[in-house]
């Protein structure tokens, strides 16, 4: 990665890409639009074996704002997020995923909140889902707008950050992910993912660690960001073997990091994300196996390696949640498929 060292950007916008051919022209092109134009855009290529490199290249040889890093090996978006930090040189870094992009007064919007006499750590936006059949569904803050100080955040945000007590569905006040958040340089240096082996939730655990360590936010009622989930680079649409224990695995570092700190609160909201992720890797496996006998099998493989009892903590679940717990604990596994394919069928409904 070649660049000039007289360049002073105030943004780093770094994107990790792996096999991005079709999606990645139209989010550099997104950035490359931005009405603020002090940032450089580095693209990391992770291993892709189409022709996304080559794409990339011709990028950076057109602009010299763009960077590319290539890993060689797929090392997985983590690795490729914390690689382009690590070279960045903004005093602020925006992440954008490859099969993503951007509202063209992203930067600018920005710019005026985090150059300002009194600058927060992190800006916090909202974000627009493009659903399967296109249509789009807006995500604003689930916050009033405006900056919140370090008293603020410990009062209004952090006893909900991460889920609502009560809540049908996964709803925090604050998104899990690092793409809706531009956040400072130092602070992600300091609480980065540093478990690079994760595939899912890596963006939950930093983004919610930033949050937690910020002195100052700033909440902006707008939508900058327009996430593609059902591209065909999404790891919706895969069956991920190990993601029952990469997400048991995700809530341990989430405890070691933001954890055991004496804030009942976070803890319990640290058992509630990880109930969910059991409760996603049961619905994946109804979604990719062949049978609900299959399914049934698969889980019970999976759970039965775990020694802890119950197989997650129940602290702060509801009721509910909690007879979930006990009957995959007890090795119930097929009432505890036909309450998740029930769920899944009522928050269709729902959500109609």
């Amino acid at each position: 990665m070649n660049r000039d060292k007289t360049e002073s950007p105030f943004f780093s916008v770094i994107i990790p890409v792996y096999n991005n051919e079709k999606t990645i022209e139209k989010c550099v092109d997104s950035i490359l639009l931005q009405s603020y134009e002090n940032f450089e855009l580095i693209l990391v290529n992770d291993g892709s074996t189409d022709s996304t490199p080559e794409i990339c290249d011709r990028y950076a040889g057109a602009d010299n704002r763009i960077h590319v890093i290539h890993m060689g090996e797929n090392k997985g978006v983590a690795a490729a997020r914390n690689e382009g930090l690590f070279r960045s040189v903004g005093r602020y870094i925006c992440y954008v995923d490859g099969d993503d992009w951007i509202d063209r007064e992203l930067l600018q919007e920005a710019a005026c909140i985090l150059q300002g006499p009194d600058s927060p750590d992190i800006f916090s936006f909202g974000y627009t889902l493009i659903e399967e059949n296109g249509k789009l569904t807006s995500y604003p803050c689930f916050v009033r707008p405006g900056l919140y100080r370090k008293r603020r955040l410990e009062r209004e945000i952090y006893p909900r950050m991460m889920r609502t007590r009560g809540q049908m569905t996964w709803v925090g006040v604050v998104s899990s992910s690092l793409c809706d958040k531009i956040i400072s340089r130092e602070l992600l240096m300091k609480h980065y993912c540093q478990d690079t082996s994760l595939f899912a939730y890596e963006d939950f655990v930093c983004a919610y660690e930033c949050m937690y360590f910020a002195d100052k936010v700033y909440f902006s009622s707008e939508n900058f960001y327009y996430y593609n989930r059902f591209s065909g680079c999404s790891m919706h649409q895969r069956y991920h073997k190990e993601l029952f224990e990469n997400s048991r695995q995700a809530a341990r570092y989430l405890r070691l990091r933001i954890g055991r700190r004496g804030n009942d609160a976070i803890e319990e909201q640290i058992n509630q994300f990880q109930f969910d992720g059991l409760v996603s890797a049961i619905y994946q496996e109804l979604q990719f196996r062949p049978s609900f006998v299959s399914a049934c099998g698969s889980i019970r493989e999976k759970t039965g390696q775990v020694e802890e009892f119950p197989i997650c903590p129940v602290d702060g679940l509801t009721f509910s949640e909690k007879c979930y717990v006990y009957l995959v604990s007890f090795g119930h596994i097929y009432p505890a498929l036909l309450a998740t394919k029930a769920v899944i069928l009522l928050l269709r409904i729902w959500r109609k």
